[in-house]
């Protein structure tokens, strides 16, 4: 039986993790996805051999027997093989496809060449309450493998690494001037990258090589976290008038459909987390630390989440899941989400 790990754990164990099979989970994708690429980079350093030795499955083209006839086979001229399931939705999968592939992942032993990561996408796996409180589905998943909780970087763990990111481009920017930036873009990593990375080449091209305060407003996105909240609480509250009309907003300022999906996910994952914790009897003070979340901001959803039922709540993560996978094959266009309104 293995143990549930955080991803500090984890990364101290990246010199063992042949032989080993990891499922990823938690809130943020972007460490997930992070923490592959370092896996890639020491088990399958040479691209030449990525056809042989760094695998991947979507889950709509994945069974059961592929991933064996693959872990069978020795890795091409190097001692591991990387195997990374993505887009599973074990929220949607059958007991008997779960069976299958724990069936599998027991023999993982026989053929230790192999190193499997399944990283799986907020909202698509039951977490249970908490890292401490974890769902029957990964208590059972830690016989056969080793869950890796991600959580959410602390506002001070953030600051620092936005810092690094602009070091990573040869700029400069304080403490102070990171927390601006993320106040005022939000927490999201993924966007987070992708405005440290615009405000370094304007910074650059300025001929300096130091970020500054009036930087930020000129160059950075401005979060849409208000519209997105207002978006979700519509949405809850069957409101598809008012849901239409907060993503015409983001519509009009082009925020791009996938962040605006990941943020509504981010805040029913919220919502639905408050609201067992209530019922488990926690106090908006003690949801807010188990989330690390403000406790103003923890009550806003708490309040939010009250006005819908668990299954309502649960059916508006599960269509958010769908529209995701649309998203994925057209990531610019807003109809997944017009549609998610709707179905709601």
């Amino acid at each position: 039986m293995f143990q549930i790990i955080k991803e500090e754990a984890f990364r101290k164990e990246l010199d063992a993790v042949i032989g080993r099979a990891f499922l990823f989970y938690g809130s943020e994708d972007y460490l997930k996805n992070a923490a592959v690429r370092t896996v890639r980079e020491r088990l399958c350093p040479d691209p030449a051999m990525a056809f042989f030795n760094d695998i991947i499955f979507d889950a709509a083209d994945f069974t059961a027997d592929k991933l064996l006839d693959t872990m069978t086979a020795p890795p091409m001229m190097t001692d591991a093989r990387l195997i990374v399931l993505r887009g599973f939705d074990f929220t949607k999968m059958s007991a008997a496809d779960l069976e299958a592939l724990t069936d599998v992942l027991v023999q993982l032993s026989e053929y230790d060449y192999n190193c499997i990561l399944i990283p799986v996408d907020m909202g698509m796996i039951d977490e249970g309450y908490s890292f401490e409180k974890p769902s029957t589905l990964l208590k059972k998943l830690t016989a056969v493998l080793t869950p890796v909780y991600f959580e959410a970087p602390t506002d001070a763990r953030l600051a620092k690494w936005v810092a690094k990111h602009f070091a990573h481009y040869g700029v400069t920017a304080s403490a102070a001037d990171c927390t601006r930036l993320i106040n005022h873009t939000g927490k999201t990593m993924y966007v987070l990258a992708n405005e440290v990375e615009k405000l370094a080449y304007y910074v650059l091209s300025k001929g300096r090589d130091t970020l500054t305060a009036q930087d930020i407003p000129l160059v950075a996105a401005i979060s849409p976290e208000t519209d997105t909240f207002a978006l979700s609480n519509a949405l809850l509250a069957g409101n598809s008038k008012g849901a239409l009309a907060a993503l015409g907003v983001m519509k009009f300022e082009r925020v791009p459909p996938p962040f605006i999906l990941g943020e509504i996910a981010n805040i029913l994952s919220y919502m639905q987390s408050i609201k067992y914790l209530l019922d488990a009897g926690k106090s908006i003070k003690e949801a807010a630390a188990t989330l690390r979340l403000h406790e103003y901001k923890a009550g806003l959803y708490a309040r939010a989440a009250s006005r819908s039922s668990p299954e309502r709540l649960v059916r508006a993560i599960a269509l958010a899941t769908e529209a995701d996978a649309e998203l994925k094959r057209s990531s610019q266009s807003y109809a997944p989400l017009e549609k998610l309104i709707c179905s709601l």
